[in-house]
């Protein structure tokens, strides 16, 4: 038996509260990692509640029905006015027939007592059945399998291939729906990725997914994402950044850490528009990065918010949701180091780039550019040195040069090699720096 079916056969008790303390520990850490889990037992909760609304009936109770059923085989004739007048048959009708003995009720009286009786022995009964097909299918979600579909398969992880990893800055790992087994993936040739999978990054990696609709998304360090289908993703932790196709939106889960379990915000990313959103112990955050953005709506609970071009919406460790304006100078620098793989320099990279360089040593702008470009440690320098290597029009020259010199403080021998085609620059500058760099780099490798 896996963890999840362990979990699983005990939802039912813990909704009505029969677990012991250890078993309620031990379930509500289980939900706090496993989404899978803590949609079923939102479902299940769901249920139970359904079954309680709708199957109340009114003025009978279990025990005076077993009391007055046995009270009317010895004879006592005001049980049997009571049952007659809890059921749908209504009141005794008076009789027009002759008087018979008071020891042998009339046949009609018989056959009112035996229908009384019947429906309200089918009510309980109904009762019964119902809790119990709760308990039988507690693991079942809201949306329920077609006539005729094997039951097995909602166990069963999928083959259909919702999305694939386009590159990344390091190994990625991957878990298959129904598996608690975590495997490295390699991003060549790429990587498809199928319904229900999870993706997560380790330290200084970061990776970029393009799902079946042409959504891009990309998982900052220490990050973890479900693939729930093309067009559905749940952040578990981390951070994270999509822009959705022309052709449609992309709804996204952040998992919101509370007790007992996680509770989940939900929103949806418009077609053509980019957001960003971050979840951790200490809440969870929405940017609306781009001012060409739609409109969004978040949802939370009770609550919902709508999500303005350019707006920050939060949900903080006291779990109330709150709008900022977005302050970020600029909220996408952590993708640098992502969009330098590849054998030429992306065009977003050169584009970040351009805005990101051209403050700097001129504003007072380039404290703030700088400092962000800085905390992103040697995985910075990349995209810095890569800049450089490709931009070599005379229009780029001061650029290049400012790239360059901000990389010497922090490149690391991941950029020996870019380093070396750069002490080879025509430019005296350049070449200069570059050579302190590698001078500094094998000194510390000493």
């Amino acid at each position: 038996m896996t963890a999840c079916d362990e979990i699983r056969s005990l939802l039912s008790a813990m909704i009505d509260n029969e677990l012991t303390a250890e078993q309620m520990t031990r379930a509500s850490d289980h939900l706090r990692q496993c989404s899978a889990c803590q949609r079923e037992w939102q479902s299940l909760k769901s249920l139970d509640a359904q079954l309680r609304e709708r199957l109340v009936l009114t003025g009978v109770n279990g025990k005076s029905i077993v009391e007055k059923f046995d009270n009317l085989r010895s004879g006592d004739s005001s049980a049997d006015d009571d049952l007659r007048s809890r059921s749908p048959l209504g009141a005794k009708r008076p009789s027009t027939a002759t008087p018979v003995s008071t020891a042998t009720p009339p046949f009609a009286e018989k056959r009112n007592i035996r229908k009384t009786l019947l429906v309200v022995v089918a009510m309980a009964a109904s009762l019964v059945g119902l809790l119990a097909l709760r308990d039988q299918f507690a693991w079942i979600s809201p949306v329920m399998p077609q006539q005729n579909a094997e039951v097995d398969s909602l166990e069963t992880p999928s083959s259909r291939v919702v999305a694939r990893l386009v590159r990344a800055t390091g190994v990625v790992e991957m878990q298959l729906q129904g598996s608690s087994r975590w495997d490295s993936v390699m991003t060549t040739p790429e990587t498809p990725l199928v319904q229900g999978c999870r993706l997560r990054t380790g330290d200084s990696v970061l990776c970029e997914i393009e799902t079946a609709d042409r959504a891009k998304i990309r998982l900052n360090e220490t990050g973890e994402v479900v693939f729930r289908d093309a067009g559905e993703i749940e952040l578990i932790k981390g951070q994270l950044w999509c822009l959705a196709s022309e052709r449609s939106g992309i709804e996204i889960d952040l998992s919101v850490e509370s007790k007992p379990v996680p509770q989940i915000a939900s929103f949806t990313c418009p077609s053509e528009s980019e957001f960003q959103c971050h979840t951790s112990d200490q809440g969870a955050s929405c940017d609306s990065v781009s001012l060409d953005n739609s409109l969004a709506e978040m949802s939370y609970g009770a609550e919902t918010c709508l999500i303005e071009p350019g707006e920050t919406v939060s949900i903080n460790e006291q779990r109330r949701i709150a709008r900022t304006p977005n302050g970020s100078v600029d909220a996408k620098i952590w993708q640098l180091p992502l969009l330098a793989v590849g054998e030429s320099i992306d065009g977003e990279l050169r584009s970040a780039l351009n805005r990101l360089l051209a403050p700097i040593g001129m504003t007072k702008v380039r404290h703030m550019n700088e400092e962000q470009i800085r905390r992103l440690g040697p995985a910075g320098a990349i995209p810095l040195l890569a800049y450089a290597v490709t931009e070599t029009g005379a229009d780029n020259l001061r650029l290049r040069q400012t790239a360059v010199s901000l990389a010497h403080d922090f490149a690391d021998q991941r950029s020996i090699e870019l380093l070396k085609r750069l002490a080879a620059d025509p430019d005296s500058v350049i070449s200069s720096q570059a050579e302190r760099t590698l001078q500094r780099i094998s000194q510390s490798l000493q």
